[in-house]
């Protein structure tokens, strides 16, 4: 399981401007963003493909539909107004820990995330995604711009090693 660390706090506290009627979170972690909308959405589903995570995350608060599934894969039949997600971000190293990394340009996983909640995602939707500036950006953006996206950035912070982004993604 993805312990809460800044990136989670930092997607939580961009999550609690959206408000809805379905939200979805791709890799609920430890549960932290999910509780957020939960607090904001009447609907809440998370996805995760560690059952620890899911048990956890059903541990702290019952309203969210939990699915253990890659991404958004089990999932169909629904438009959500807002999907979020805090993917493994990092480029491959040495030490591969697929929590914090996310392929060998980093942005592998946050593509396959992206990709899964498209069909998903409302035509007024919105979908927020935490990035690193350690990772591929020029691939990420001609990703974004071949489906279509348009993409803002809501909300930066700067650590020592790296700059996190919350991207706001729409149609």
């Amino acid at each position: 399981m993805y312990a809460p660390a800044p990136d989670t706090f930092l997607l939580a506290e961009c999550t609690s401007k959206y408000r809805g009627a379905w939200a979805l979170e791709i890799g609920v972690g430890s549960g932290a963003v999910t509780e957020e909308l939960a607090a904001n959405f009447q609907n809440v589903a998370g996805t995760d493909i560690d059952l620890a995570s899911l048990a956890y995350c059903r541990s702290r608060n019952r309203k969210p539909m939990l699915v253990c599934c890659d991404a958004a894969s089990a999932l169909s039949n629904v438009r959500f107004d807002l999907v979020v997600a805090n993917p493994p971000y990092l480029p491959d190293d040495i030490k591969k820990d697929a929590t914090v990394h996310g392929g060998s340009t980093g942005v592998e996983t946050t593509i396959h995330f992206i990709e899964s909640a498209l069909p998903l995602l409302s035509r007024q939707g919105a979908m927020l995604v935490v990035v690193s500036s350690r990772s591929d950006q020029s691939a990420l953006d001609a990703f974004l711009a071949e489906k279509g996206l348009k993409k803002k950035v809501v909300k930066e912070k700067r650590l020592f090693f790296e700059r996190l982004s919350v991207l706001e993604l729409t149609f």
